[in-house]
Formats: C-alpha cells, structure tokens, sequence
C-alpha cells in the first residue's frame, strides 16, 4: 500500500484518524469529559494530515509551507479553549483574532480587500461557533464546503489544494459520524475552531495561488448560511427545535442544514464550470508537483 498515494493521504487517512482517535477519546475519558473532548480527534486528524503533506518546514517559507503551523495554532487555540470552558463570545473573538494573524502571514493583496475578506471570516467563524455542539450541523457545512473548495481548487487547476481541502473534509466527516445520526459526542471548540480556520485559510490560499472567480469562493462561503436559514424558515413554520442533548433526535436537522449547503456548493462550481475570462488552462500550482 502507498500510503503517499493521494486517495489515500486525503481521503482514507485522515477519515480513519478522526473517526478512530475520536472513538479512543470518547471511551478513554468516559460519557462526560470524553464527549467533550472527542472533537479533538479531528484537530489531529487535520494536523496530521497536513503535516503529512506538506511537512514541517522550519521556518516555513511558501504559502504552503506556513499551512501545517496555521493549523497547528488554530488547533491549540481550539484545545486551549475548550479547556477554559470558554463561552462562543470568548471564542468567536479569539478565532477572529487568528484569523487576522494568518492573514497577515498570508499573502494579501489592498488593505481594503484585506478588510474584507477578515470579516467575511469572522462571519464564517461565527456561522460555525454559534452552532450546537450536540448536532451534526456545523460539521455537516464543513464537509460540503470543503468539498466544493476541493472541487473549485482542481477546476482551477491546483491538485495540491484539491488534496488539502478534501482532507479536511474527510477529517470533519470522520468526526461527524460520531455526531449523526446518533450524538454521542460534542463539536466543541477543540474541533470547531481548526476545522473552520483550516477552511479560511485554504480559500484565501485558493485565492492567491489560483485563478478562482471571487464569486465562486463567496458562494462556498455561503453555505455557512445554511443552519440560521434552516432555523429562520423553521421559526417562519412555527416548528420550533427539539432541545439538544445526547439522546434528542436530532439526525433530521443536520440533513437539512447539509442539503441547503449542498445548494450553495452547487450553485458556486456551476459558475466555475461556467467559465468565463479568468479561468486558467489547467496547470498546477508553483508548489506541488502532482501524484497522479
């Protein structure tokens, strides 16, 4: 077995290491600290992973390079809150924070832009954060969202990007599955918070190594939208939600919230396929040299 091959090191592996050290966690801490602190499972599913790709480069000099320490730090940053048993205010400013300081590791380009794109990763940040932790919600967004980042970065020509996006979506869905449709864990900040930094950071990768439409990257990020207009429809319906908790039925919401941003995700490599003036040929990025 290559364990290089890519199929292998962004899909199997880090699905495997979520869902397995996720597992360990969950029984080694018992039903209370090891729901908490499960969500880990992904953090080192993603670290891992990443670092498996692209190794540890001291000090890092590619944009590249500097992905493995980001997601290192938004990693702590997660364990660090978790540990404090920090409130979703405490820890929506503190990634947005991070988030600020990756930018200014990242290349950018007009302060302006720069402004933009910090808030709009604020807004993602909070789309995440505010969500329950006991539903698979949050964690079904990450997965289509990082699919459609996958899939708009190899239609952009960058196979290295397609592999890091689909690591983390197959990171996250290792750990969902511990989520849906049974809960019997928490996405708590120790997962949250890399996973959708790690997210951040491959969009302004894509959009600085690549040809990427903006349009296209703003429409993934759209699907962060989907859990409040689930939750804005359902209170338009007068339905209101079941209150979480580890034996709640919560399997029905979570397909919903992935369904919505399956739209988003549609919607936003149709008008990459589309096309259009900007579009690149086909080649790859300075960074990798391709697998396959």
């Amino acid at each position: 077995m290559d364990l290089h091959h890519p199929l292998i090191q962004s899909l199997a592996l880090p699905l495997l290491v979520a869902f397995m050290v996720t597992g360990m966690l969950r029984g080694a801490l018992g039903p209370v600290q090891g729901r908490r602190w499960a969500a880990a499972g992904a953090a080192l599913a993603i670290v891992g992973t990443a670092v498996w790709q692209l190794g540890w480069q001291m000090p890092p000099g590619t944009l590249t390079e500097r992905l493995p320490w980001i997601y290192a730090a938004a990693a702590l940053l997660g364990l660090v809150l978790e540990a404090l048993h920090a409130g979703r205010r405490t820890e929506w400013l503190a990634a947005g924070i991070l988030w600020a300081l990756v930018l200014a590791v990242l290349p950018t380009r007009a302060l302006p832009l720069l402004l933009g794109i910090w808030l709009l990763g604020l807004a993602v940040l909070r789309a995440v954060l505010r969500e329950y932790a006991a539903r698979a919600d949050a964690a079904a967004v990450l997965v289509l969202s990082s699919l459609g980042l996958a899939a708009a970065a190899m239609m952009a020509g960058s196979a290295l990007l397609f592999e890091l996006a689909l690591a983390l979506a197959a990171a996250v869905g290792g750990c969902a599955l511990w989520l849906w449709p049974i809960v019997r864990i928490a996405f708590g900040a120790s997962g949250a918070i890399v996973a959708a930094l790690a997210w951040l950071s491959l969009m302004q990768a894509t959009a600085v190594l690549t040809e990427a439409r903006p349009l296209t990257l703003l429409l993934l990020a759209g699907a962060f939208t989907a859990g409040p207009l689930v939750r804005w429809m359902r209170r338009r319906l007068q339905r209101p939600a079941a209150p979480p908790g580890p034996r709640a039925r919560t399997w029905v919401e979570p397909l919903i919230v992935a369904l919505v941003a399956a739209l988003w995700v549609a919607a936003a490599l149709a008008l990459a396929a589309w096309g259009g003036p900007g579009l690149p040929t086909g080649t790859d990025d300075p960074y990798y040299k391709p697998k396959w």
